[in-house]
Order: C-alpha cells, then structure tokens, then sequence
C-alpha cells in the first residue's frame, strides 16, 4: 500500500489510537480543551478517521479529495481554528503514531508531518467567501 496509511492502520489496531490522540490534543491548551467542551466524541472519532484518510489520499493526489480537503478547510475556518491549533494538532497526532505504531521511526513522522502540512496549508488557504452549499 502506502507507508503512511499502512503506519494509520497500524496505530488502530489497538482501539485506543482516537482515544490518545484526543487526550493528547486537549491537553495542549485551554482554548482547545473549551472548543471541544459539549462535544459528541463518539461521532468526533468518525469524523477524525474520515479527515485523516482524506488527508491521506490528497498526499498520494487521488482526484477528489482537494474538495474534500477544502471543505474541512470552510469548516475549521467557521470554528475559530488558528494556525497555532493546525500545529498543536498535528504536534499531538504525531505524538500519538509515536506511542502506537510499533514500526514508527523519525522519518516516518516527518513523512506524516509533510502530508498533514500539505492538506494544513490547502485548509488555511480557503477563503471563507468561497462558500458552497
């Protein structure tokens, strides 16, 4: 397949991998922590694994998922995301394929911090204007 989604499939088999991620999240800042405050988690989780396999797919450039990727870019713009929270997120996404991926090395998370930054730049790039329905 692809190392970075054979690394995403590797950190879910133990269930806990959503789990860690957002204990790991939360726990970088307050403002965060507030913004996921009535949160459903359960649906959360659904939405991270959806959003993680698109960023997947932008990296490896399958048709489709630039859309994809700035609609999440639309999304995240209507709750306040800055700048700062994409690399906190991507801070504790990393720190978490480090605790569950058994086959993690260094340059594998360079290579997950490359693809997330691509999709992370293409989200911050979205002009709100650019609504669509």
């Amino acid at each position: 397949m692809n190392e970075l989604i054979d690394s995403y499939y590797r950190c879910r088999r133990d269930g806990r991998f959503l789990d860690t991620f957002y204990e790991t999240f939360l726990s970088k800042s307050s403002e965060v922590a507030r913004m996921f405050a009535q949160t459903n988690f359960k649906l959360q989780k659904v939405l991270l694994r959806q959003s993680l396999l698109e960023i997947l797919c932008f990296d490896r450039g399958f048709s489709g998922t630039q859309e994809e990727i700035h609609r999440l870019g639309r999304r995240h713009k209507e709750l306040g995301v800055t700048p700062e929270m994409y690399t906190m997120w991507l801070d504790a996404l990393c720190e978490t394929i480090k605790k569950h991926d058994p086959e993690y090395t260094a340059e594998l998370e360079q290579r997950w911090r490359d693809a997330v930054r691509k999709s992370v730049e293409l989200m911050l790039a979205v002009d709100s204007s650019q609504e669509s329905g």
